[in-house]
């Protein structure tokens, strides 16, 4: 036999003879089975619950469901209970017969990786945390104050995916593709999915949205699995519950825990680990870890004097759950302290990219890929989480999304019809992948001539950028058709870092609002007309909204604070429209 089978790595591992002859001191077990293979428990120090049953295959369902329905054993006898039965999928076999897994403290993650050749493990980076202040050094006067004003530790109440509303579709990828150069700064990708059963049951609009479903990485799961000491048992049935005696006033379960899953299950579904860790999540690991020194800066970390400290080193520069991990080796946390701790894994939405008129079943979206480095805390290199799962899709493969629920951010405009919308004088802009958006919004407008055979003569313009036309000008040959085909009136593309620098050409698209600054005031002042900002919420968005103040600061005479107030008249009656993000 080349490995062992998944069911015989307990007995292998117990079979060591360098074991301590109490390494399993904090056991208590009950066996069924046929013979008896209780001895090495025993002479390894576990305690017997109850006595072994001895059955064949005829009779051995019977006697489990009765040792299932046992209510005479005193919970305080469960404590340490180990489950090893696997997680299995038969209706008849989903009821727990334990409370929470808890491996003993022995089992280190050491033993544990000797055992679980087959699980890739997140590969570390080599990497040395500076002298000065880091995520596991605080400054002198933090590191020697004595009266850190440090959280209670959070209630624990459980014992040991997102749940969605509405019902996710089936949707199959049908398509792939980098739309720029592999070496530009966000290289951007089009990913194409067929709904195929959803479609005659589906309505979208241009700027509507979807969900999509997307895992932790496998890896990663694996690491924080194994650094608990329960990779081994990561795939074994696991019902989470409140705990009897919980402290925490009207403890629940989640509902986006399952009440019966596996561990696996849990952190690959349901739980975020991407997400830079709150002060509640580092105040549970300074009760995880032995060493005195991690504990301490762990208590600085999520002190009231340690705040500068945490947001800087911790959320600012966005380390994940494993980066901590990896940072203070001696945390081991308890499954269920995690559970109660980590946010909810969200789904992410991309908006789509044509319209459903035109789209027959198969919806286009575009994104980008932002690279993280290993930097700052940060012990791995990564994208995003879902742009890094989107990557790996390939043609073929079966996936889940959901429709998310619509915004102001759409074509026509709501409650407009698409009669009232086609006479809606349009000002859209949209770097990056925002253009990709608003292919959705003059797709529909193609429909619509193609239907009709001509369009109300209202502008429509479109502003674009990029860093270089040459590497990252996505749809240009489809955008450029939507003006000979007098769809768009005007497209303005501004390119940031030519390769040759060409005049007159703009390099932002606040640049070039400010140079047609009469003509962005007349298009204000016309009526029904709408404005759509689609991009990075960081820079983008902030200086588009103080150019068209500054515009309408010059050409309506007013002050910089009226000219916002303005603006935010517009916003109110859905004239200027945002669809931002981080």
């Amino acid at each position: 036999m080349s490995r062992w089978p998944e069911r015989c790595r307990f007995l292998r591992r117990i079979s060591r003879r360098t074991l301590a002859d109490d390494f399993l001191k904090n056991v208590t077990y009950a066996l069924l089975g046929l013979g008896d293979s209780t001895t090495r428990l025993t002479r390894l120090g576990a305690k017997k619950l109850i006595p072994t049953g001895e059955a064949d295959d005829e009779i051995a369902e019977q006697l489990l469901k009765k040792l299932c329905e046992l209510d005479h054993i005193p919970i305080s006898r469960l404590e340490g209970l180990t489950i090893s039965t696997p997680l299995v999928k038969k209706e008849k076999e989903k009821k727990s017969v334990a409370e929470k897994p808890k491996l003993p403290a022995v089992m280190s993650t050491e033993d544990n990786r000797a055992d679980s050749s087959a699980d890739p493990i997140l590969k570390l980076a080599p990497y040395t945390y500076p002298d000065e202040i880091s995520l596991i050094r605080g400054n002198e006067a933090l590191s020697s104050d004595e009266a850190l004003r440090v959280p209670i530790a959070p209630l624990t109440y459980l014992v040991t995916s997102p749940g969605l509303h509405g019902k996710p579709m089936d949707a199959t990828v049908v398509g792939t593709t980098l739309l720029t150069d592999f070496d530009v700064h966000k290289p951007k990708r089009e990913l194409i999915i067929d709904l195929n059963a959803h479609w005659d049951q589906l309505s979208y609009s241009p700027g509507d949205a979807f969900y999509f479903l997307q895992p932790n990485p496998e890896a990663e799961v694996n690491f924080i699995l194994e650094r608990m000491g329960l990779l081994m048992m990561a795939d074994q049935k696991c019902h989470v519950v409140v705990a009897s005696d919980a402290k925490k006033p009207n403890a629940a379960v989640p509902g986006y825990i399952p009440p019966i899953s596996s561990l696996r299950y849990i952190f690959t579904h349901c739980l975020d680990i991407r997400r830079a860790p709150g002060r509640p999540v580092l105040r549970v690991f300074a009760d995880a870890t032995s060493d005195e020194g991690e504990k301490r800066r762990l208590l600085e970390l999520c002190s009231s004097q340690g705040m500068a400290e945490f947001t800087a080193h911790v959320r600012q520069a966005a380390v994940s759950i494993v980066d901590v991990l990896a940072a203070f080796p001696g945390v081991r946390p308890a499954p269920e302290r995690l559970i109660e701790q980590l946010p909810r894994l969200i789904p992410r939405p991309y908006s789509v990219s044509n319209c459903y008129e035109r789209a027959r079943g198969r919806i286009r979206f575009v994104y980008s890929e932002m690279k993280f480095g290993v930097a700052d805390g940060r012990r791995y290199e990564r994208l995003g989480l879902a742009t890094e799962w989107l990557n790996a899709l390939r043609v073929g493969e079966q996936i889940q999304v959901m429709m998310k629920e619509p915004a102001r951010f759409r074509f026509p405009v709501p409650p407009a019809t698409v009669e009232a919308g086609l006479k809606m004088p349009l000002l859209m802009i949209g770097p990056g992948t925002g253009v990709s958006t608003f292919i959705s919004f003059l797709d529909l407008l193609l429909h619509e001539k193609i239907k009709s055979g001509s369009l109300p003569a209202v502008p429509r313009k479109l502003f674009f950028g990029c860093r270089n036309f040459e590497k990252d000008f996505i749809y240009k040959d489809l955008l450029e058709s939507y003006v000979r085909e007098a769809i768009l009136d005007e497209l303005i593309a501004c390119e940031s870092q030519p390769a040759k620098p060409v005049p007159g050409r703009h390099c932002y698209v606040q640049e070039a609002l400010r140079q047609r600054a009469d003509e962005v005031w007349d298009f204000i002042q016309l009526e029904e007309s709408r404005i759509f900002i689609c991009g990075d919420a960081k820079a983008m968005s902030k200086d588009t909204w103080e150019c068209f103040a500054k515009i309408v600061a010059e050409k309506k005479g007013c002050s910089d604070a009226e000219a916002k107030a303005f603006l935010l008249e517009l916003k109110k009656v859905n004239r200027y429209i945002e669809d931002v993000w981080a």
